[in-house]
């Protein structure tokens, strides 16, 4: 079973296990490998995905020990590089991988607006993938064909801003700064004014760290949400220290930290000021927790309401709120 970012010892486990069992055969079935299936969630095959995000994909066709099997799928275009949920009628994809001996070096490619990354050195071992496939929540399953677009983008976005201010544009970006955007205002169930929910008020602020919707959450901001008759809390919770792999010789595991959040609803709709004076996040006495130790990935927004562990809240209105200094 799939799970992010975990799967490396499993397939490593897989081919050791198949070379001590070569020990007295050919080469020629040495080097055909062995087949292993693969069964990833539904919740995982989107481009949120954290190893998606970070591009864990090295090779083409002929992929490295730990390169992500989601990454790869998306790469050979057996499912699409969306950060929209799955549809809800499907279970999970299977897929039928061949573990190979290590290639002396792995090439990249750009396929389906995902570029992979070149390797030029052999690893434990190789794979590549065989066939895939849907399995469907009320049975039966869908055979899948990989996919190459014809076209491909010959403009690629840069991941960091870039600016250049001239005098020209300094006074540009005075006059831009006298118009003020339009914003939609509701009455939240207390009757307070919030803004109105759309992808915009959730949405990053730009492109560097600070600005991120969920480095805001970190920073002691709580995001609360309605719809017509429920009022939802999203806060940060704690970090999470993982251990990865790494392509140094010397085989030494980085960590990395993940954020966690939490997804409640609060029992009664309060007022701001009453909200303040208990305390933000309110305390658990005042939630009903939904969802727990949810990695950022896990939380999908849409233009109607939010996907959360399969589930969708609709919105209608939403509240950034900073707790009293």
């Amino acid at each position: 079973m799939y799970k992010v970012g975990e799967c490396l010892q499993d397939l490593l486990k897989a081919w050791k296990e198949f070379v001590s069992s070569q020990a007295n055969k050919s080469s020629e079935s040495f080097e055909n490998g062995v087949t292993l299936e693969m069964r990833i969630p539904a919740e995982h095959v989107t481009a949120t995905n954290r190893q998606v995000r970070g591009n864990r994909l090295w090779g083409t066709d002929i992929y490295t020990d730990d390169s992500d099997i989601v990454a790869v799928l998306m790469h050979l275009g057996y499912c699409r590089t969306t950060a929209s949920p799955p549809p809800s009628a499907l279970q999970e994809l299977r897929a039928v991988i061949r573990l190979l001996p290590p290639q002396k070096c792995y090439l990249s490619s750009l396929r389906n607006d995902i570029r992979s990354r070149a390797w030029g050195a052999p690893t434990e071992c190789s794979y590549r993938v065989e066939s895939c496939c849907i399995i469907k929540r009320g049975g039966g399953t869908i055979n899948l064909d990989p996919c190459t677009s014809p076209i491909e983008p010959t403009l690629a976005p840069m991941v960091v801003e870039k600016t250049m201010t001239t005098r020209a544009a300094a006074a540009n970006a005075s006059k831009q700064q006298r118009f003020a955007q339009e914003v939609m205002i509701q009455f939240n169930l207390c009757n307070e004014p919030w803004i109105m929910y759309s992808i915009n008020a959730v949405a990053d602020r730009g492109l560097e760290k600070p600005l991120f919707t969920s480095a805001r959450l970190k920073m002691g901001e709580v995001l609360y949400l309605e719809n017509h008759a429920c009022r939802y809390e999203l806060c940060f919770v704690k970090e999470k220290v993982v251990k990865r792999e790494t392509k140094d010789p010397a085989n030494i595991a980085e960590s990395e930290s993940i954020d966690l959040f939490r997804w409640s609803r609060c029992k009664k709709p309060l007022p701001q000021e009453l909200m303040l004076s208990l305390g933000i996040p309110l305390p658990l006495e005042n939630v009903e927790v939904l969802e727990d130790n949810l990695e950022w990935e896990d939380i999908n927004w849409s233009p109607s309401g939010v996907w959360i562990a399969g589930k969708e809240y609709p919105l209608n209105r939403v509240h950034f709120l900073a707790p009293k200094k």
